[in-house]
């Protein structure tokens, strides 16, 4: 469906594109015709008086293609399409009045620079439109193609076969206590000190020997033999409650 669409949307948006280069055209030649009749009332040679209109409309409509596709100083862009315009509504009143004397005559005379500008932008917006809507079905549309490799050496090593991955079920996780409780309950049951070396600092700090005398004497800091001393204690006072 999609697909038979835009190409009858493609064709309507190239046929008025056609239609407003061609009502462009036709607004360009009258105001052409009307800045070349006023550059020779004015003293200007009759074979250069083309120059007059060339020089407004044509700057009107460089202006407009500038002003809609580039991107870089589209400011400059509308300062010279403002000024291109301005410039060939008055010269067309002017001529307008000379030959008329009428405001209604003025007001028929402006009228062609103003269509060639709004005919000549809605001429690239439509040209502009008619390409993207082409890129979009192209990228909609076609298929994507792996790109072949020609060189390919036939002595290759064949294509293993991937091994399937079984994804194992989740495992149910255990309430656990939060940290804070989990560490106070260590506290309130000491572990009991069941290492050879531990019970026997212990006994020689039974014995009377002093916590430094006995970490000495097996080889181990002052702080280690406190540390196995007080957890007996606690451990024989969990015990003994």
């Amino acid at each position: 469906m999609i697909a038979s669409r835009m190409p009858r949307r493609t064709l309507a948006v190239a046929a008025a594109a056609i239609a407003a280069l061609a009502v462009a055209g036709a607004s360009f030649y009258r105001s052409f015709t009307s800045l070349s009749e006023l550059a020779v009332a004015y003293s200007f040679p009759a074979e250069q008086a083309w120059t007059l209109p060339i020089s407004l409309d044509g700057l009107v409509i460089v202006a407009t293609a500038a002003a809609a596709v580039s991107r870089r100083a589209r400011w400059y862009a509308w300062a010279l399409l403002v000024a291109g315009t301005i410039a060939s509504v008055v010269a067309n009143g002017i001529h307008a009045w000379e030959l008329t004397a009428s405001p209604i005559g003025v007001g028929i005379a402006v009228v062609p620079p103003l269509v060639t500008l709004a005919a000549v932008h809605l001429a690239i917006l439509l040209a502009r439109q008619s390409d993207g809507d082409e890129t979009a079905t192209a990228t909609d549309h076609d298929p994507i193609v792996a790109p072949v490799d020609d060189e390919t050496d036939e002595t290759d090593e064949p294509t293993r076969p991937v091994a399937r991955l079984h994804v194992a079920p989740p495992v149910e996780t255990p309430d656990v206590a939060p940290i804070p409780q989990r560490a106070a309950a260590r506290r309130a049951t000491p572990r009991p000190v069941d290492d050879d070396l531990a019970a026997t600092a212990i006994g020689l700090v039974a014995d009377g020997m002093s916590l430094r005398a006995a970490g000495e004497k097996l080889g181990v800091s002052k702080d280690r033999v406190h540390r196995w001393v007080k957890a007996h204690r606690e451990a024989q006072a969990v015990a003994a409650g």
